[in-house]
């Protein structure tokens, strides 16, 4: 029986091997070329030079850097913020008793963001954002402005401009798991709440809100992750600029590596965000981990 139980191990390992090799090779080398490149200078392209650490101290004195992260912080944690704020509230929306037809049909415009890619998304910002676009119109009928603004080339709004796109983008997916996770709070006890007097804002925020506090969770760390490293949205729509003031960490390793071939440089910065990433990694899994032990 041990040598069958054996061979059905191998047997099964046999069917994934093949994708498991790829994918580690995929990934482990890569990974292993870019943490070699970030201990050399590439300025002499015939012959780089092992350099150390000093990639990884001169970023750390490099004040664009600091920028690059700074601005990476506040976009990740505004968008994050108001991604679960407006995709809670067109959950809530949505998850009222009204006609099956009416429901499905916003469920579907809604979700439409979600479906395009980031050049597009980028493209649609650039147009709505740009001195004649239409949110300067909206403005402009309303009396608050006389003459449109380059939304997106003034440094004072331009990441809220990022921020605002990159919103519109993400909260169709937090909407959708919030909606799916209300479908599992026990209508019993909903119920037996509202017989014993309590109102809707009671209900919700506590006991809507502790039963689906683990998805929550959940969308917040995906949340986290996938906004930390954005940057085809960010390319799109600024670029970086205007004067560094939407520059984020992936931008600032893209402009090393390929406009100023400072290869050691954006390698150290790639390792540094992959620790960052790494970590937030592990909290995730610790956190399901813990959620699945209750």
């Amino acid at each position: 029986m041990k040598g069958q139980s054996l061979l059905t191990s191998l047997v099964r390992l046999s069917f994934v091997a093949p994708a498991m090799a790829l994918l580690l090779l995929l990934t482990l080398y890569p990974l292993y070329l870019v943490l070699e490149m970030s201990f050399f200078d590439f300025t002499n392209y015939t012959k780089p030079i092992f350099t150390g650490l000093s990639n990884y101290l001169d970023i750390l004195q490099d004040e664009v850097f600091w920028i690059a992260l700074k601005n990476t912080l506040v976009f990740t944690i505004c968008s994050v913020t108001l991604v679960m704020i407006v995709g809670m509230i067109f959950a809530v929306l949505l998850n009222q008793n009204i006609n099956v037809k009416i429901r499905g049909f916003f469920r579907s415009i809604i979700m439409f963001p979600w479906l395009l890619s980031s050049a597009v998304v980028g493209s649609i910002w650039v147009l709505i954002f740009s001195p004649f676009g239409l949110f300067n119109w909206f403005l402009q009928n309303l009396g608050i402005l006389n003459e449109g603004i380059p939304w997106l080339s003034d440094s004072r709004f331009a990441l809220l401009g990022l921020v605002v796109a990159n919103v519109w983008r993400g909260f169709p997916f937090a909407m959708l798991m919030i909606l799916a996770a209300f479908q599992t709070v026990p209508e019993d006890t909903l119920e037996a709440a509202e017989v014993d007097g309590a109102n809707r804002f009671i209900r919700f925020f506590y006991i809507v809100i502790p039963q689906i506090k683990g998805m929550l969770l959940t969308i917040i760390l995906l949340e986290l992750i996938w906004t930390f490293r954005t940057f085809d949205l960010v390319y799109i729509m600024t670029g970086g600029g205007p004067v560094h003031s939407t520059e984020i960490l992936s931008t600032y390793v893209y402009f090393n590596a390929f406009q100023s071939l400072d290869f050691g440089h954006a390698s150290a910065t790639s390792i540094f965000m992959l620790i960052a990433m790494l970590l937030i990694s592990v909290f995730y899994l610790r956190t399901i981990v813990s959620k699945g032990d209750e």
